[in-house]
């Protein structure tokens, strides 16, 4: 059974750690939905207590600072994508190699959803001026790359573990690129489809012992 650090308490404390617990996840995805409709120009504390159906107080309290808010925004970010990635590997019933191509695709169609990208690009923004949220943007991508190696280092411990860590920071690089040429504009010259074939092939040369298809041949062929 998961570790329930309120078990232990008495059931009045128990309880009031349950609701502000609620509360907390209450204030986060409020936070998450002021920065997509509003962007990093018009978040603010105010707006953020408004979406959770509290008062600016007792926003405060669970909050002081709207950069100690931010850096649960993105730590929040971190626990959800390894849930979604956890999940994924726990159940896909294909091949390796064909497992690891859906993956792919999954997180470069996810990079360039609307709610993923604009929740990058706003907190992007925000990291240019505030040295709280770039430190946890930056921490974001080392967490998040590392957590991926974790998980494909369990499904394949035979794996090189330089290859998996370049394949991962690779990954991670085509991804957030992603962002910014597809985010808001998915036509263009090449189409993403094709940057995502392009990307599992060069992925097939950084860590061929994880047998995904495509290989260095798939760049000689016409656009």
């Amino acid at each position: 059974m998961p570790y329930n650090p309120t078990k232990k308490l008495p059931p009045k404390a128990r309880r009031s750690a349950t609701v502000s617990g609620a509360t907390i996840e209450r204030i986060i995805d409020a936070a998450q939905q002021v920065l997509v409709t509003q962007g990093s120009v018009g978040f603010s504390m105010r707006r953020v207590a408004e979406a959770a159906a509290i008062s600016p107080g007792n926003l405060t309290y669970h909050f002081p600072s709207k950069g100690e808010l931010l850096q649960a925004v993105v730590t929040q970010l971190v626990k959800d994508f390894t849930s979604q990635f956890e999940g994924f590997l726990a159940e896909s019933e294909s091949s390796v190699g064909q497992e690891l191509q859906t993956l792919v695709r999954w997180l470069l169609t996810d990079a360039i959803t609307a709610q993923t990208m604009r929740i990058s690009r706003e907190l992007w923004a925000m990291a240019l001026h505030d040295t709280a949220v770039q430190a946890a943007f930056d921490d974001l991508y080392d967490v998040l790359m590392e957590k991926v190696v974790q998980l494909l280092r369990r499904s394949q411990p035979n794996a090189d573990e330089t290859s998996l860590r370049e394949m991962v920071q690779f990954l991670g690089l085509i991804s957030e690129g992603s962002i910014v040429l597809y985010g808001t504009r998915q036509e263009r010259a090449v189409p993403f489809e094709r940057v995502v074939e392009l990307t599992i092939a060069v992925l097939g040369t950084l860590a061929p012992e994880l047998n995904l298809t495509g290989d260095a041949s798939e760049f000689k062929k016409p656009i």
